[in-house]
């Protein structure tokens, strides 16, 4: 009997390409499974072009949202509304549901349908959103040590929602009417040699490269080959489009434009942009689009995009971010300057195009920015290769440490991945913070272990509950705020305090159970970085430092 599957996936245009590796990663650990989809309708259309699914099953969720956020209607209403929708999913019977949607309404529908093997955000019974399957909640963390994070959403999500296996590419399927289409709107334009997609909008303006360089970069394009491009985004992206084009027209460019701004449908789109021989694009749905139909991809990434989270998947893209300090910045930043987007220059962001397309070599130097290829490494997940430009080498240390750390950790199997057997640049640094830290766990764990203790006494000793909590609780938040000053201890600091939020029973007892199993594995992930970091030296003096502070 073939398995079922049920994939809550609640977000936009890009995320549900970027799942399409997890469908195919299904197929591969059980064959003939049968998979069904839940989306927002506005996504529908899109969803029927992935790989691989059964059924796609379409609600109205950003009505849901819209309508909670004002309060039109009682809430309870509308979430009976929506229990009723979902009520044929609760009788399936999934064999497991995946949830890549990460807020409350998709926590409670997920926590509706039910199943043995739940992945993602679901709800405990006392109705509190948690996170079940470590790669799940890798995704809740790492944004909060994006420099050092080397895992693309798409494997996280492949990863998550089934396991490690052979890479997978994106991919969607493409109706011979709409490559039809595509193919005499564009010939309508011209004929030239390469058809180059244009994205010069995107849904928020951060991470939007200025349209006057998308102009100039144009321009300079046209002046070396026989290319076309072909404009690309919804309406509300015309303006930007139109200041573009006026800046390619006034710098000499020669192509010819084809302009398909707000006149394609979802399909068409897929159709045209399978027509074109490269992408040079902000990271936008459009641009996964591009790598679903397999079309190579230059990405400009600013702003608070990061390319390792989202950046085109797979191999022979490029990757062009601007060498700065603030970049890539936090998700609610609002930045007055964005002086990310000044560093990258028309003429390095042409050369690349140029090179992508098999026409000249990349660029020899490009101050004030790097140049990346993509690319899939020894694990089959999708990695990037700095060619141009310097990182700072404690980012790129611990980016490779980490990406193998976690992989060992989570996906149940050893990383294939070799990395420097050199001491993290900031070693002697480290070497202070673990004298300092392990002392804390140490005593944290014993705290925690006493009040586990403490909670399971008849009667409760209430105040002596009270003084003990107020103990763990100080500890608790200098151990925390230690463990973030240090890249070699940042990631499983943050695992901790996420684990401690992550409660699944609802009793006292239960709770403080799970608080101390927290703090334990986080005391012992430290002794296995040290032991990585080749601190073993250290260890001797660390457990006399602990003696002394207990005697």
């Amino acid at each position: 009997m073939s398995k079922h599957v049920l994939i809550v996936n609640v977000t936009r245009m890009g995320d549900l390409i970027q799942m399409t590796p997890l469908l195919k990663r299904l197929e591969y650990e059980w064959p003939g499974v049968a998979i069904d989809v839940v989306v927002d309708q506005e996504f529908a259309v899109i969803a029927k072009l992935l790989p691989g699914i059964r059924h796609v099953l379409a609600y109205d969720f950003q009505a849901l949202m819209n309508e909670t956020r004002v309060r039109a209607r009682d809430v309870v209403s509308m979430y009976d509304d929506m229990s009723k929708w979902a009520k044929p999913l609760v009788q399936s019977g999934y064999d497991r549901v995946i949830n890549l949607t990460f807020n409350r309404r998709s926590a409670y529908l997920t926590g509706y349908v039910g199943g043995s093997d739940i992945r993602g955000l679901t709800t405990a019974p006392d109705g509190n959103v948690i996170v079940k399957d470590p790669w799940m909640a890798y995704f809740l963390d790492m944004h909060t040590y994006r420099r050092i994070n080397r895992l693309n959403l798409v494997d996280v999500y492949a990863l998550g929602g089934s396991g490690p296996g052979p890479y997978e590419s994106v991919e969607l399927k493409r109706q011979a009417s709409d490559c039809e289409w595509a193919g005499a709107f564009l010939a309508a334009s011209g004929a030239p040699a390469y058809w180059i997609g244009v994205q010069i909008g995107a849904s928020d303006v951060m991470k939007a490269w200025r349209p006057e360089y998308f102009g100039q970069t144009m321009a300079l394009i046209s002046q070396q080959l026989n290319v076309g491009f072909v404009l690309i985004g919804s309406n509300k992206e015309l303006p930007v489009a139109q200041e573009a084009v006026q800046v390619y027209k006034n710098a000499g460019g020669l192509a010819p434009l084809c302009y398909a701004i707000g006149k394609t449908t979802i399909p068409q789109l897929v159709g045209l942009l399978s027509q074109c021989d490269l992408m040079l694009t902000n990271d936008t749905g459009p641009m996964h689009v591009a790598v679903g139909v397999g079309v190579p991809v230059v990405n400009v990434s600013v702003g608070h995009v990061d390319f390792r989270e989202t950046g085109p998947y797979g191999p022979k893209h490029w990757v062009i971010q601007p060498e700065i300090e603030c970049g890539p910045c936090g998700f609610d930043q609002v930045c007055a300057h964005q002086s990310c987007k000044e560093r990258l220059l028309p003429r390095y962001v042409s050369e690349v195009c140029v090179h992508a397309l098999g026409r000249g070599a990349l660029p020899a130097f490009s101050l004030g920015m790097r140049i990346y290829e993509s690319a899939i490494d020894f694990d089959q997940l999708g990695t990037y290769h700095l060619r141009v430009g310097t990182e700072p080498r404690v980012y790129q240390w611990y980016g490779e440490f980490w990406r193998k750390f976690w992989f060992d950790t989570c996906a149940g199997t050893s990383s294939q991945i070799r990395i420097s057997t050199d001491r993290p640049p900031d070693f002697e640094y480290v070497q202070e913070i673990f004298l300092r830290l392990e002392p804390m766990l140490t005593a944290l764990c014993e705290h925690a272990d006493e009040f586990v203790k403490l909670t399971s006494s008849k009667p409760l000793a209430v105040d002596r509950l009270k003084a003990c909590q107020e103990r763990l609780n100080c500890l608790a938040h200098e151990a925390r705020k230690l463990g973030r000053t240090s890249l070699a201890f940042t990631p499983i600091t943050t695992a901790c305090f996420r684990d401690t939020h992550n409660l699944q029973q609802p009793d006292l007892s239960g709770m403080a159970r799970e608080h101390a199993r927290a703090y334990a594995r986080w005391r012992h992930r430290t002794w296995n970085v040290a032991e990585q970091l080749g601190l073993d030296h250290i260890k001797a003096l660390a457990r006399r430092m602990v003696h002394a502070s207990t005697t």
